[in-house]
């Protein structure tokens, strides 16, 4: 994936917002159910405002201020594996006052993967328990195909 980093820039600020909104909910949909009804409904307003925003051509996710301030007491509760780490990539795509940049960008998709890792209860994070994790494995796919797809459609 870190060969993929430095191309993220290449792709328009609003492609960009697309792309962590397509991962963020393919994501979110890949852990399924949340149990904490908070975090599980803050993430989901967080991605219809993801989608609405991409629909509107906006080039970061622009969260309520509401939302801003539970952020904090949500992200306490988010007990279950992986949730605060998704969480964390729905702040990263908000927290972002120069729009979502590559690094930012590189940055909400390495928590996805690492929410991905942590649900999963992988003892060790290694190349090789990671490779031998079919959920693991999956998401890289998935996030490389969408890094191309992106890339090769980025006008």
């Amino acid at each position: 994936m870190e060969s993929f980093e430095a191309r993220l820039e290449e792709i328009r600020p609003t492609r960009r917002l697309e792309m962590a909104v397509d991962v963020l909910d393919w994501t979110f949909e890949s852990f399924g159910s949340i149990e904490a009804d908070d975090v599980r409904e803050y993430i989901e307003a967080a991605l219809r405002i993801g989608r609405d925003g991409v629909a509107a051509h906006h080039e970061r996710l622009e969260l309520p201020d509401e939302m801003l301030e539970e952020f904090g007491e949500v992200d306490e509760n988010a007990d279950e594996s992986g949730t605060s780490h998704l969480l964390s990539a729905v702040l990263g795509c908000s927290d972002a006052p120069e729009g979502l940049t590559g690094e930012v960008l590189y940055g909400v998709l390495s928590f996805c993967y690492e929410g991905i890792l942590d649900r999963e209860e992988i003892p060790e994070w290694t190349l090789e328990s990671e490779a031998a994790n079919g959920k693991c494995v999956a998401t890289i796919e998935f996030q490389k195909s969408k890094i191309s797809e992106f890339l090769n459609h980025s006008e």
